[in-house]
């Protein structure tokens, strides 16, 4: 499905003047766009760089031309079809501060709606929120997700882009470094929306303890999901990810309120 093209800079000639409106919001981002602001955040690495002035002038098409006197000559629009105009720093900073998003992944799962771009062959993407992805594969993700932060190791973005990204092969073909962000961004926002869908589940953990390994949590989830009963395991492994979470946020809601009337009874 070909996504919209957003229109970001209008004209009008009487009297001359130029609109440009920046998105607010990770949501308010084409395709194409997300695509541009993942290259210049990939590109712009270096504490100095200015990445949400990369983003205004790569979503506004905007070539700096010239300075005078504190102000920039700007020529904004794509190709021949060019609208110049001088810019202060404080109108520029109005601007800048509607893409403050670009600092905060939020708890709205948004994504790249193919992988492998501009190659032979490129990859639709699973639901943004994870909808009709097994809890088999959600499992895979988390422990994936987790390994690479202990490790930093590229081969755990290729593998959850093989689960994102069905038919993904990860030994075979490639990704772009901007679309490994890409992926780890849309986990780290998968992770925020299900904290808020399923708090109790969700819930830090209490005291200093250290946190549990992945595969003792894995255990306590599929025990939880079939009492104990191994031959309900393959099962429950083809279930829809929101259906096991909703469950698991049921048993652990049941289970802060059996040791609250305990402490209470005590």
């Amino acid at each position: 499905m070909k996504t919209k093209k957003t229109t970001r800079v209008s004209f009008s000639d009487n009297p001359p003047t130029i609109d440009i409106k920046m998105p607010t919001a990770w949501t308010e981002l084409s395709d194409d766009e997300l695509r541009l602001v993942f290259r210049a955040i990939d590109t712009y690495t270096d504490p100095k760089d200015n990445v949400p002035f990369h983003v205004f002038r790569c979503l506004s098409n905007m070539r700096v031309e010239r300075q005078d006197e504190g102000r920039f000559l700007c020529a904004f629009g794509p190709g021949k079809k060019k609208f110049r105009c001088w810019v202060t720093p404080e109108q520029l900073n109005e601007h800048l501060e509607c893409l403050a998003f670009l600092s905060d992944p939020g708890s709205v799962p948004v994504r790249l709606n193919r992988i492998g771009y501009g190659q032979k062959k490129s990859y639709q993407g699973v639901n943004p929120q994870l909808h009709n992805v097994s809890f088999l594969d959600y499992v895979k993700l988390e422990n994936l997700y987790q390994g690479f932060l202990r490790t930093k190791d590229v081969t755990d973005i290729l593998k959850m882009t093989a689960i994102l990204y069905p038919g993904f092969r990860p030994q075979k073909d490639r990704i772009s470094s901007y679309e490994g962000l890409s992926i780890i961004q849309w986990m780290v926002q998968v992770k925020g929306m299900f904290a808020k869908a399923f708090p109790h589940f969700f819930k830090p953990a209490n005291g200093s303890a250290g946190a549990p390994s992945m595969v003792e949590v894995m255990n306590n989830e599929i025990r939880a999901l079939t009492n104990g009963d191994v031959s309900k395991e393959a099962e429950i492994f083809d279930v829809d990810c929101w259906r096991c979470l909703t469950e698991l946020d049921f048993k652990a809601r049941e289970a802060e309120e059996f040791n609250r009337l305990k402490n209470k009874n005590k």
